[in-house]
């Protein structure tokens, strides 16, 4: 997608999240060089330091650094937006007193965004870090930046 066509805020907000996400000299994000060549002593230590980077907790599956911070991210945000997006439904009668109808609409709404936003940002910011690579540098099947209709960063 061409960037002059993006408006000025688009960009700005792109570049502020580009530096915030991308890996130092423009290399995966574990990897000691930008160029592996294959070589198995520098993927055994790529994935060293990514499992010692990985989280885990109760009921929750070892998960990748940048799926942590999205997951914790994505809760947060996602759940605000739900409740600020579910709270005019409270204006429905449906039987309850309207502060009954603002706690209930308002945990739905915050459990329903957390949900969307763990999901997405789960999903999302391993592929802005570049944790989704193969191990010859390019990007995985099925990963955003492998479409051909999107630039480097999968947009």
């Amino acid at each position: 997608m061409a960037d002059d066509r993006k408006p000025r805020a688009l960009q700005e907000g792109e570049d502020q999240l580009d530096r915030f996400t991308a890996a130092p000299d423009d290399r995966p994000k574990y990897a000691d060089t930008s160029d592996q060549g294959g070589r198995t002593e520098s993927l055994e230590s790529e994935q060293r330091r990514e499992a010692d980077d990985s989280w885990a907790g109760p009921a929750v599956g070892v998960a990748s650094d940048a799926q942590t911070k999205g997951l914790f991210v994505g809760s947060i945000v996602g759940g605000a937006i739900g409740l600020v997006l579910f709270l005019p439904l409270a204006l429905i009668d449906f039987g309850l007193s309207t502060i009954g109808r603002l706690l209930l609409v308002g945990i739905v709404g915050a459990l329903v965004g957390g949900t969307a936003g763990t999901l997405y940002l789960g999903g999302r910011l391993p592929e802005l870090e570049g944790e989704t690579v193969d191990a010859d540098g390019e990007a995985s099947r099925g990963s955003s930046p492998r479409d051909p209709s999107t630039d480097a960063r999968g947009r």
